[in-house]
């Protein structure tokens, strides 16, 4: 026992086991649910960036370089486990065949930041192959807010439409969405005319609804 804690505390094992004893310290309060297990930013929600498995473009940044080296679709503080326990495993066997032996201090301090580097190098590939079949656990569906329809296409579905009643149907690229809409004025609107939502009335949970002619004027305008 003494001789594990003397290689875990000793360099260049000691930076991997205190970045290991953080996570620990982090994963404990997170399964109290004292913490969240995104506290630390660092995750790429590729649906909303519209890229995919076959993305050339660059994303700047940090979250860019996580991209490119395949680090991103789950929790950033998993990844940084993940490598920690890594490198802390291949530093700890190394240090105990290869660099205790070797006797002088300055030689292991020299050796032991070429395996601390090395360590690392590895690790990132590695983890990166890990948490591959980890990311479906952590995709996130948004579910679309009612403001989010403002000035999409509406086919009403009523026999009208009027500033009093009328039940329109939006197509959301999933299943279509039926919604209660209002003529802004003292026109109606009948069944299977398309029209474009104007308004969102939250109080009274109707959409106010205008012609695609009023909806182009507008967009001129603007």
């Amino acid at each position: 026992m003494d001789a594990f804690l003397d290689t875990i505390s000793s360099y260049p094992t000691s930076v991997y086991t205190v970045i290991l004893g953080i996570m620990l310290v982090f994963w404990i309060f997170a399964i109290l649910g004292m913490l969240d297990i995104d506290l630390v930013p660092g995750d790429v929600d590729e649906s909303i960036l519209e890229i995919d498995a076959d993305f050339d473009g660059e994303i700047p940044g940090f979250i860019g370089l996580l991209h490119t080296l395949g680090l991103t679709g789950v929790p950033f503080t998993l990844v940084v486990s993940i490598v920690a326990l890594i490198g802390f495993t291949l530093c700890y066997v190394v240090s105990v065949y290869i660099l205790q032996p070797l006797g002088s201090a300055l030689i292991q301090y020299v050796a032991g930041t070429a395996v601390l580097i090395a360590a690392f190098a590895v690790a990132i590939p590695v983890t990166s192959k890990m948490i591959k079949p980890m990311k479906p656990l952590f995709v996130k569906h948004f579910a679309p807010a009612k403001k989010d329809f403002l000035g999409h296409v509406c086919t009403v579905s009523s026999s009208r439409v009027s500033q009093d009643f009328g039940i329109g149907i939006i197509e959301t690229g999933g299943s279509p969405l039926q919604v209660n809409i209002r003529s802004t004025d003292d026109r109606e609107f009948v069944k299977d005319i398309q029209v474009r939502i104007a308004e969102y009335d939250e109080e009274n949970d109707v959409y106010d609804v205008i012609s695609e002619e009023e909806y182009q004027q507008l967009l001129e305008r603007s």
